[in-house]
């Protein structure tokens, strides 16, 4: 009979960022930056291949405003940031609502970003909802950039809830909800607080929040 050691081996103790949560450099995620570049580039490795083609999408105008014609000039560099990952990109900013012109389920990739934290967020997901099922192929997946707010009172704005909902709404599936933070050796640094802005007891935000959803085959069940 061989005798065992009573030694083990001691635990590494190391904290292990969890899958879920996308680390994005250690500097704060500026709230008012619609593109976080860490943020884009990490979303399109991730969820396309190279020569895919990758809809970005900021937020739209209502449905009873006419399209816009002009990207904002941050989606530009944006596109920028898609083209050198090697994908195909383009942008749109207008209501995909019935007779939407242009290329229709032409996109493997659409990324849609709600920032800043927009003043409706019921209306903008309703929109990205509709834009990305005129415009995704079969398979393809929609990623969503939002971040939660604050009204003057101090209430939470949370778009979470309207994003998934307007998604389901549009047969869009619900894979993954992301986070991204800022972290160094596996820690979220506090943020530093403005002693001038009132908070009226409301906790400040550090991350932005990214939904995953796919539009699913119609073959899947072959």
């Amino acid at each position: 009979m061989t005798e065992h050691s009573s030694h083990r081996s001691p635990r590494s103790t190391r904290a292990v960022v969890p899958a879920s949560v996308w680390a994005c450099g250690r500097g704060p995620i500026d709230p008012a930056d619609r593109w976080p570049t860490a943020l884009l580039e990490r979303a399109v490795h991730e969820f396309s291949d190279p020569d895919d083609r990758v809809l970005l999408v900021a937020w739209p105008a209502p449905a009873a405003e006419p399209p816009l014609t002009a990207a904002p000039s941050d989606t530009g560099a944006a596109l920028g940031v898609v083209e050198r990952l090697g994908r195909h990109g383009w942008t749109e900013t207008g209501w995909a609502g019935p007779g939407v012109s242009g290329p229709v389920r032409s996109a493997e990739l659409v990324v849609a970003s709600l920032l800043p934290a927009v003043a409706d967020p019921v209306a903008a997901a309703d929109t990205v909802a509709a834009l990305a099922m005129a415009r995704l192929s079969e398979g393809g997946l929609l990623v969503v950039l939002a971040r939660c707010g604050h009204t003057e009172d101090g209430v939470l704005s949370d778009p979470a809830g309207s994003v998934a909902l307007a998604a389901q709404a549009a047969d869009l599936l619900y894979l993954q909800h992301l986070i991204a933070t800022p972290v160094s050796e596996a820690t979220i640094p506090s943020p530093r607080l403005d002693p001038s802005t009132p908070s009226h007891g409301a906790h400040v935000v550090t991350h932005t929040d990214l939904f995953v959803f796919l539009r699913p085959r119609t073959d899947a069940a072959r």
